[in-house]
């Protein structure tokens, strides 16, 4: 009885224990001691992919740096909670009981998928099991606020050599930049920037605009709001777009579910948003090319993307391969444009593009794109990072800028 933790071998679905990872932070070999200790406590059954029979299918540690504690997520095989009981109680209870002082919360994900997918795409799968909500990080510049995530939201793996990267990003702005960040997750490198560029002697933004399909990520993204300064943020200038609930009311599973399908009735030019208190800070549930339609980068002469593997979703890469269009009137705000959508260039004031790629040859091929273009597009620098020591993984910054 029991199971057995650790990372695929290369090729195969055979689990390789790695009991004493010197990679892994200290606190996840912990966690994989008191794991391995308790399924064989209490007799927890691991998933066979090939029968689809057992329980515990994968699990998920993050680390609070600060406090070094574990978000435990786990994946199980079932359909709902109360599938997973009572052999999730009777885990989770010696866990508690083994190593009370590792976890900072525990939190249910119910995957009875056939595919290789760890998490489901369906925010009711997940519940909270104990402990806080958000898992806390410092912002990587400025020592002014915090990242707050939640097992739901993109986490990068290596968040020590991720600060780096971010840190490098937001020295790339200009101060006073007007910034569009696509595909920001919880909003690591645009929150990054506004507090570097507000330190004293530099010049602050004038606005941050952050977009992701993610309707767990607001929430994530406001709480980060509200951890920064009110002198930054520009916070309570602004009542809230969405007034019929209260700022610090809660939020349950259930409304963001209802968020994300009302996002997915309302057709691709409509989007279920949430936005800060303020004008200067925002957010928008949105792909990345509905957020660009929406007007998005309107104003914006600086463009952050962070794309998955796969890189640019094709409209975005069209809009940053189009020229610009000289008859277009500046605007901040789509409502306020003087031409018909159609002939509508969404990223004309922008300037400079910063391109966080964790795929090199997807940068490798819209790059070329870009650069072949009549947009005017210069390749200014490109940095790599490597993240995962011993892996052939790279994370690239490529900056690219326009001639006008």
């Amino acid at each position: 009885d029991g199971c057995d933790f650790g990372l695929y071998q290369r090729g195969t679905h055979k689990v390789l224990p790695i009991p004493s990872c010197e990679v892994h932070h200290p606190s996840i070999n912990k966690a994989v001691q008191a794991l391995e200790k308790a399924t064989a406590k209490v007799g927890t059954s691991a998933f066979d992919e090939n029968s689809s029979e057992g329980g515990l299918r994968y699990v998920q540690f993050q680390v609070e740096r600060t406090t070094g504690r574990i978000c435990l997520t786990l994946v199980w095989n079932a359909d709902s909670s109360k599938r997973a009981q009572p052999a999730l109680s009777r885990l989770t209870k010696e866990l508690q009981r083994l190593a009370p002082k590792l976890w900072h919360s525990m939190w249910l994900h119910c995957n009875d998928g056939t595919g290789n997918n760890i998490f489901a795409r369906n925010l009711n799968r997940w519940t909270r099991i104990s402990g806080p909500e958000f898992v806390r990080e410092p912002i990587p510049a400025g020592e002014m606020g915090w990242l707050y995530f939640t097992p739901m939201a993109f986490r990068q793996g290596n968040m020590d050599g991720f600060d780096i990267l971010a840190n490098d990003v937001a020295r790339a702005i200009p101060g006073g930049s007007r910034v569009c960040e696509l595909y920001a997750g919880v909003g690591l490198l645009g929150l990054t920037a506004l507090s570097y560029h507000a330190q004293e002697g530099k010049t602050p933004l004038v606005w941050l605009r952050c977009s992701d399909e993610n309707p767990a990520n607001p929430r994530c993204f406001k709480r980060s709001v509200d951890s920064l300064p009110m002198s930054i943020t520009d916070r309570g200038r602004r009542k809230r777009r969405h007034s019929s609930k209260k700022d610090d009311g809660p939020i349950t599973i259930a409304d963001l579910m209802q968020e994300m399908e009302t996002a997915n009735s309302s057709g691709p030019d409509t989007f279920s948003e949430e936005k800060t208190e303020q004008e200067k800070v925002a957010y928008k549930v949105a792909s990345a090319a509905n957020a660009l339609y929406a007007g998005q980068a309107l104003g914006a002469n600086v463009l952050v993307v962070d794309p998955p593997r796969k890189g640019l979703e094709d409209e975005v890469l069209a809009q940053l391969c189009k020229p610009v269009y000289s008859r277009q009137n500046f605007a901040e705000d789509k409502a306020m444009l003087m031409i018909p959508d159609h002939k509508v260039n969404w990223v004309n004031d922008v300037d400079t593009v910063i391109y966080v790629s964790c795929g090199f040859e997807a940068l490798t091929r819209d790059a070329e794109k870009m650069l072949s273009s009549q947009a005017g597009w210069m390749l200014e620098s490109a940095t790599g990072y490597v993240l995962f020591p011993g892996s052939d993984h790279v994370e690239t910054i490529a900056i690219f800028k326009r001639r006008r």
